[in-house]
């Protein structure tokens, strides 16, 4: 009894509520991290529609995309203003587009996922991580409508990676690139890998089946990611943009001459790399190519050292 009386209070032998109490953090901390999902796919929203378009500042009053009648509050908030308004704008009556509602669960659903990886990790890791998520599903979702990739999305994604890469410095445990060289050495790879393909395309097709925006995206892919990772990333697009168009021809949506931007399924596969990591490019035949790109990669930069005169151990 005594033994007991001196226990501090809300522990009970065992340990059990001490892990009731862990349980309850680790819940919140996912709670925590789906509301900030929400929030960043409202931003995502915002920047998605109007940035493609000129005439509509990026930090003017949200109004109708109709009518132009002021929104209130409620009308935009973050996926219950959908719901609230039953998918119908109060003002015009027009439907509103479904793909609101979408990007933010998609980006919840990102966060989320993404704290399960990084939750063990220094929370600077986490937060550049879900920068370049958020990134990847604007400049993801503009593709997809308007078939253009902003430049200015690209340098802002590079600058970040860069002064990472700078600033946080070698990363082992693969959370991040190891060290700035991984990122230069990804960009590298998915950059040239992405200008000769643009060049293929052009005299294969007679028509620019790829913009030199996809090439900015492959090297910002290689900055993020590091190498080797982002060379399955590259790939993994591929594979991704050729079963999209594939499943597009089957539904009769697009012609043999048409494509699916790549820059969407660019933008995916850099956001499941990020989540979950090598599980993902370690798989099957991403891994084995992995090896095998990385190999020669390491042989050819080796061989352009020893022309330099610089010594490699």
């Amino acid at each position: 009894m005594d033994g007991l009386a001196r226990t501090p209070r809300g522990y009970v032998r065992g340990g059990t509520s001490f892990t009731v109490n862990r349980l309850n953090l680790e819940i919140l901390a996912y709670i925590v991290c789906g509301l900030a999902g929400l929030g960043a796919g409202w931003v995502a929203n915002i920047v998605a529609n109007r940035f493609p378009i000129e005439e509509r500042a990026l930090f003017a009053p949200l109004r109708c995309m109709k009518g132009g009648e002021p929104l209130h509050w409620y009308d935009h908030f973050p996926l219950f203003g959908f719901f609230l308004q039953k998918g119908i704008c109060r003002h015009c009556g027009k439907k509103l587009p479904l793909r609101f509602p979408l990007l933010e669960l998609l980006l919840v659903a990102c966060f989320v996922a993404a704290w399960a990886r990084f939750q063990n990790a220094p929370l600077y890791i986490y937060a550049i991580n879900a920068f370049y998520i958020t990134l990847m599903v604007v400049v993801g979702a503009i593709d997809l409508r308007h078939r253009l990739i902003f430049p200015a999305m690209i340098y802002l994604g590079c600058l970040v990676a860069i002064l990472t890469g700078i600033l946080s410095g070698s990363h082992q445990d693969k959370l991040l690139p190891d060290g700035i060289g991984s990122g230069i050495l990804g960009a590298l790879f998915c950059g040239v890998t992405f200008q000769m393909l643009y060049w293929l395309a052009i005299a294969i097709y007679r028509v620019r089946a790829l913009g030199f925006g996809d090439v900015l995206l492959a090297a910002l892919m290689g900055f993020i990611l590091g190498f080797p990772s982002s060379v399955a990333a590259l790939f993994m697009g591929a594979v991704l943009n050729g079963i999209a168009a594939g499943l597009v021809m089957l539904l009769h949506k697009k012609g043999r001459r048409e494509f699916i931007p790549y820059g969407t399924t660019l933008c995916l596969a850099t956001m499941l790399s990020i989540i979950f990591g090598e599980s993902v490019w370690r798989w099957g035949p991403l891994g084995i190519l992995t090896d095998l790109l990385g190999l020669l990669f390491e042989i050819i930069f080796r061989f352009m050292l020893n022309i330099l005169g610089v010594q490699v151990s």
